[in-house]
């Protein structure tokens, strides 16, 4: 990797030269072309090439070794060829090194001048140019003519160039050039590069060059002058370093260069023939054989012993080098060195020289030169130690020996270099890691079989152990080395089988890791599985409460058994392997004769530890050897346990309820689907706190549903009911409990449906009473017919919906249960839900009920329709919603009363509009005893009336109708209206009066209501017995304008009248009297009559006095 990218960037460095040169070519080109435009510029530069000096010029190229013009030849020396012509004014121009007189015809060239070169120089003299393509040499020659012949210019150009060209093949070969020339900026460069290079040169490079010129060049160019003189061989050099540095010596001959090193070590590496006899001098000259380098502080035997130069450290041991000498801080010899090293000839030379080497040193970590060797696994050398008797039992500070060495820090066991130390009496019975831990121990935690039977062939004690009183036994165990246990056990019989500091005997630990090969072995070799750790606790306690199966019915197969005492938090063995699913457990209990059916800490068999920790499966296998499922049990009022025979119990149950309660869902789902009774129930020693409860109410009751659909599976009777008569589908509802109802509805027989509690309810109408739609959606989809189901008084769901005004209730029964709209109540009313819904407070309802009536005037058992209805009840604005639908309000019920009579009788304005606004509403209609609406009107006191509403508001109501509507009757036909008589022959006034309604006799008088009318008991108002007589002359005074008359036969005195006794009439007051009842006239003003009239003496009375006469109206 290293040597193609150098190569790279050699590459790299050659293109950019590359690149240099052609620039300066071109460079110098543009110098020349710009000194000509320069010589050549005038104002005019278009004539530039036309001017003197551009023509001078190109005549001066043109001439070159040209006899035109010529006035001088050059001649060459020992040469035959012609000589040169050229022209004396263009040497004069270039340099002064030639004497150019007029008489001077001939200048003779040496010999020693290049002619080539000569050429190139005469060229750049006439054209300033040269070619910078030239090899080397050539250019060389061609820098030394310039020189020779003074033409700086030309000399500058060349040197540039061959700095330029500067390379580690050419370097050594211009730098003597720069030398030979006084070339110093040349020369520097040179060196850079020499110095720079100095790791690629070597002798051969130097061999040409003077020693002086050499050393000049070494001592002026390299830091480390000596060990360059040393690395290229040339002992010339090396004496004039001596002869320069006598005073310096031998300090300087022991300086280290920027590896380490010093001028002995590279003599020492050198591979050149002179190498030899350089170290020789170096020694003779005082060169030290120790020193030690700077970055390891190793000596020079050490380094080359590292390098395997085994004829350097022959050299250095022969020459005075201290083979004990250690490294520092390290504490190291050169045999540390060497064991490190996998050689054969090292190996022979530590045995050839061992008398001169410390074998057994020690380094700074406690290591021999043997514990080395081993660390690297080098058996090589470690053989060679051996035979050369050193210490095989030296201990590190760790307490390792070259054996444990070899066995646990090398990179692999080395069973050449263990059995070779075993066979030489290495011990084995020692501690590592400060003496703490046997070495058989770390062995074995390794899994070193074969070492630890070497060791035991050996002789190794297995009973030793560590401060936590671990043995290797211990160790095997906690690493599930199987083998090794066998091994052990083989090896040595009637093992003890200890524990450690955690209370642990190897079996433990296997046992502890489900070891189970190794337990085998440890049993094998004696452990006892029955034994107990400082708590009393077994190997099978410890499997149950780890909740491991297969270590329990590995020990209980290996002869662990379970006595009476033995607990786990107070539940017995068995209890506690059921609790945890320890299934194979279980049964190799069982199968080792456990008894099947005592009972568990609960109370209960131990079928229940297995479900209340749904253990099914455990329960299944208890069910399979004939576990008991009903479980009976006593309990107190605190709900403990009792003894069976105990007789303080409070309650009995069995092992399905205490799940129910416990709301184990699965364990009581098991019991179930295994046979156990689904109908059983609580057995009460006071039969007060009895409920009746089955499993099935319970389950509902705590939405158990899963419970609650096995035991319908299982066939539980659902018609079973509670202490309140209740079913389990009672409870569902009760409780909101959907799913739970759901899945009771799924039951082939739902017989329970119909059924009512002692609160009258069933299932569907206790849902209904709840609002709980979708239960009750689901029971009608069950069993259509459960809605038209009646209580007591008669009535339906509908009826009953109705009733409280529920319209959710409502919209589902005619949706989704179909009720039939029409179906009258029962109780012989014979009500419809249009005629409760007429009195609902909710309008929508009755909107419901009449999109599904066909007849709208439906009646009841008294004749009452839908509108009757709601009219008795004030209720305005369902009698409109009557009204609008087609209600008929002329239909009459049994006491021949039609809608208007009803709604007056409610003394509701609201009723009267919405009846009376109807044209097909007949206002004049009589009921059965000849009322019309006005003599109801007269009926109705204070106590028959709305908040806020009077009996003269409902009249003047009535009244308007006849006075302001298109359709009003005549004068004699609303004079017969006001003064319609009923069966009695009461007229509204007189009713009104007997009443007492002051409001309803003023409304009548004011519309010139009869006063004076009789009934058939032949009483009128003058005549009616009352207290007092305050009401009729308030409403004598009160009247505004003359009453009709009235007719009779007898005066209200008691006179016939005859034809001597005639009729007359008051016309105050419109009564016919006789002529000594009317005695007075006057004049009547509020009547506008000014003449004088006849009156009756109680209106005389009133009209002068405003009261009446004593006596003048006798009852």
């Amino acid at each position: 990797m290293g040597n193609r990218e150098q190569e790279a960037k050699i590459d790299y460095m050659h293109i950019l030269k590359e690149q240099f040169s052609a620039l300066q070519t071109e460079h110098l080109e543009l110098r020349r072309k710009y000194d000509l435009q320069c010589a050549s510029s005038t104002q005019n530069s278009a004539e530039s090439e036309n001017s003197l000096p551009s023509k001078l010029l190109s005549i001066t190229a043109s001439l070159l070794e040209k006899p035109r013009f010529s006035d001088i030849r050059f001649k060459f020396a020992g040469s035959s060829k012609e000589p040169l012509p050229a022209h004396k004014f263009i040497l004069a121009a270039r340099t002064s090194f030639w004497k150019l007189d007029d008489d001077v015809a001939e200048i003779q060239i040496p010999d020693d001048v290049d002619l080539d070169a000569f050429h190139v120089t005469m060229r750049w003299i006439y054209t300033d140019h040269v070619d910078m393509t030239m090899e080397d040499e050539k250019l060389l020659k061609v820098c030394e003519t310039a020189a020779n012949f003074k033409l700086e210019e030309l000399k500058n150009v060349c040197v540039q160039q061959l700095g330029s060209r500067l390379n580690v093949d050419n370097c050594i070969q211009i730098y003597e050039f720069a030398e030979k020339q006084s070339l110093r900026q040349l020369s520097q460069v040179c060196g850079g590069m020499i110095a720079a290079s100095w790791h690629q040169l070597g002798p051969a490079h130097f061999a040409k060059m003077t020693a002086p010129l050499l050393y000049r060049l070494i001592d002026g160019n390299t830091k480390n002058v000596l060990h360059s003189i040393v690395s290229i061989g040339r002992e010339d050099v090396l004496f004039l370093y001596f002869m320069q540095n006598t005073a310096k010596m031998p300090g300087c001959l022991n300086v280290l260069d920027e590896d380490g090193s010093t001028a002995l070590e590279k003599a020492l590496c050198s591979d050149h023939e002179k190498a030899p006899l350089i170290a020789n001098q170096l020694i003779e000259k005082g060169a030290d054989v120790n020193v030690k380098d700077v970055e390891r502080g190793e000596t020079i035997l050490m380094r080359m012993c590292r390098k395997e130069n085994l004829p350097a450290m022959d050299f250095l041991l022969q020459n005075g080098a201290d083979s004990r000498l250690c490294q520092s801080p390290g504490e190291y010899n050169v045999v540390h060195v060497a064991s490190r090293m996998d050689s054969l000839k090292l190996a022979k030379w530590l045995s050839d020289n061992k008398e001169k080497l410390d074998l057994n040193k020690v380094d700074a970590e406690g290591r021999t030169p043997l514990i080395c060797s081993v660390l690297s696994n080098n058996h090589i050398i470690c053989e060679s130690l051996i035979r050369s008797k050193v210490h095989l039992d030296v201990t590190t500070s760790e307490g390792h020996t070259a054996l444990s060495t070899c066995f646990l820090m090398s990179e692999a066991p080395n069973r050449r270099i263990s059995e070779l130390l075993i066979l030489n009496g290495a011990q084995v019975n020692f501690k590592i890691y400060s003496q703490q831990v046997p070495f058989l121990n770390e062995i074995v935690s390794r899994k070193d079989t074969v070492g630890v039977e070497a060791l035991l062939a050996a002789g190794a004690d297995c009973q030793v152990t560590d401060e936590r009183g671990i043995t290797a036994c211990h160790v095997a165990a906690d690493v599930e080395a199987t083998e090794i246990m066998s091994r052990i056990v083989e090896a040595r019989r009637g093992l003890k089988w200890t524990r450690d500091h955690e209370d642990r005997t190897p079996l433990d630990i296997s046992i502890g890791k489900r070891d189970l090969k190794t337990a085998r072995i440890c049993i094998k070799g004696g452990a006892d599985v029955n034994a107990r750790d400082k708590n009393g606790q077994t190997l099978l306690g410890k499997a149950i409460l780890a909740n491991d199966d297969e270590i329990g019915v590995f020990l209980i197969e290996h002869d662990a058994r379970a006595k009476e005492q033995d607990r786990i938090n107070g539940k017995i063995y068995l209890e506690s392997a059921c609790e945890r699913g320890l299934l194979n457990t279980v049964r190799s209990f069982i199968s080792n004769g456990c008894k099947l059916n005592s009972r568990c800490s609960t109370g209960y068999s131990l079928i229940h530890a297995a479900l209340s920790h749904e253990k099914l499966d455990v329960a299944a296998l208890l069910v399979n050897f004939g576990c008991d499922l009903e479980s009976k049990v006593a309990l107190s009022a605190a709900g403990d346990v009792l003894e069976d025979g105990d007789e303080g119990w409070s309650t009995k149950q069995t092992l399905l309820h205490r799940l129910i309660d416990d709301g184990d869902q699965p364990g009581a789902v098991f019991l179930i689907e295994n046979g156990a009774d689904v109908n059983a129930r609580k057995e009460y020693s006071n039969p007060i706190e009895d409920d009746q409860f089955t499993p099935t109410h319970m389950a509902i009751s705590w939405a158990q549903n899963e419970v609650l659909r096995a035991l319908k599976d299982r066939g539980a009777n659902l018609c079973d009911v509670d202490v309140d008569g209740r079913t389990p589908a009672h409870i569902g509802v009760r409780e909101q409990n959907t799913e739970g109802v759901k899945i009771l509805l799924e039951a082939e027989n739902v017989e329970f449906i119909p059924l009512r509690d002692k609160f009258g309810q069933t299932i569907l109408s206790q849902s209904m009473a709840m609002k709980d739609h979708q239960m009750a959606s689901l029971i009608v989809e069950r069993q259509p017919h459960a809605a038209v189901q009646t209580n007591g008084n008669g009535e339906n769901l509908l009826h009953q919906a109705i009733r409280q005004n529920d319209i959710e209730s409502v919209l589902f029964l005619l949706a989704v249960a179909k009720a039939d709209p029409c179906r009258a109540i029962t109780d012989g009313s014979g009500k419809t839900p249009l005629h409760l819904a007429a009195i609902a407070k909710d309008e929508m309802i009755l909107r419901n009920l009449i999109l599904v009536n066909d007849n709208v005037n439906v009646t009841s058992a008294d004749g009452t329709t839908p509108l009757l209805e709601a009219l008795r009840h004030r209720n305005d604005k369902q009698a409109g919603i009557l009204m609008e639908n087609g209600a008929e309000p002329n239909l009459k019920d049994e006491h021949g009363e039609n809608a208007m009579l009803c709604a007056v009788r409610s003394g509701s304005l609201d009723c009267i509009r919405a009846v009376a606004d109807s044209l097909k509403t007949n206002r004049y209609t009589r009921n059965k005893i000849g009322y019309t609406s006005l003599h109801i009107c007269a009926l109705l006191t204070i106590d028959k009336l709305p908040k806020r509403t009077t009996s003269s508001d409902v009249i003047e109501l009535v009244l308007s109708y006849e006075e302001e509507r298109n359709d009003q009757l005549n004068e004699k036909q609303f004079a017969s209206f006001i003064d319609a008589r009923d069966a009695d022959g009461n007229t509204a006034l007189m009713i009104a009066y007997s009443q007492g309604n002051a409001g309803v006799c003023r409304s009548l008088l004011k519309r010139r209501a009869c006063m004076g009318q009789r009934n058939n008991g032949d009483v009128n108002v003058f005549t009616y017995e009352t207290a007092t007589k305050q009401l009729l002359l308030g409403l004598l005074e009160s009247l505004e304008a003359e009453p009709r008359w009235s007719d009779g036969d007898t005066c209200d005195c008691g006179s016939r009248f005859s034809l001597t006794s005639r009729k007359h009439h008051c016309r105050h007051c419109g009564r016919h009297v006789c002529s000594k009842c009317s005695e007075t006239t006057m004049p009547i003003a509020k009547y506008g009559e000014e003449k004088r009239v006849r009156v009756c003496d109680v209106c005389a009375h009133v009209i002068s006095t405003g009261t009446a006469p004593r006596g003048a109206i006798r009852n």
